[in-house]
């Protein structure tokens, strides 16, 4: 099962996941940037969730998993319901105006079929995006955290 985790530490709101979302989906980015108030942007996309009710509430199956655990959608199932839309807890999947089926995140399956990683992760600047197993993003999670824990030390003179 591959996850992605977006460390709000690194991650500086310059866009460029988004953009390069937005240019490898012809127009529509599945990562939004959210103004959080004082000049911080978060950027939010789907959490390709364990129990995911988009998965669950979709009445043609067209909401699927692939073989890593991503949740993508098979337009060729879709009817536009929209039943996925309001089972997202977080609002993530869209209705498409222009194939009017639903369009979310996929962790850029056709790119990953290529062996490339999603173009978010590629992209990023200060690689704040990390995408892989869970242990390999816990384990990259822990090395992030306790590099910053050792920074604030040694920014007060060292271990007492």
């Amino acid at each position: 099962m591959l996850l992605r985790w977006i460390d709000y530490n690194k991650c500086i709101g310059c866009g460029v996941c988004s953009a390069v979302c937005d240019f490898t989906h012809n127009g529509t980015p599945f990562i939004k940037l959210y103004d959080i108030g004082g000049g911080l942007v978060k950027p939010i996309s789907c959490f390709h969730c364990t129990r995911a009710p988009c998965v669950e509430v979709c009445p043609t199956k067209a909401m699927k998993r692939d073989e890593s655990g991503a949740v993508y959608v098979d337009e060729s199932r879709c009817i536009g319901c929209m039943a996925c839309l309001y089972a997202c807890p977080y609002g993530i999947p869209e209705l498409s105006i222009i194939t009017k089926t639903t369009v979310k995140c996929d962790l850029c399956r056709q790119l990953r079929g290529e062996g490339l990683e999603p173009a978010c992760v590629s992209m990023c600047p200060t690689k704040a995006i990390v995408i892989g197993t869970p242990q390999v993003v816990f384990d990259e999670a822990k090395k992030r955290a306790l590099t910053r824990i050792m920074k604030a030390v040694m920014s007060f003179g060292g271990p007492l």
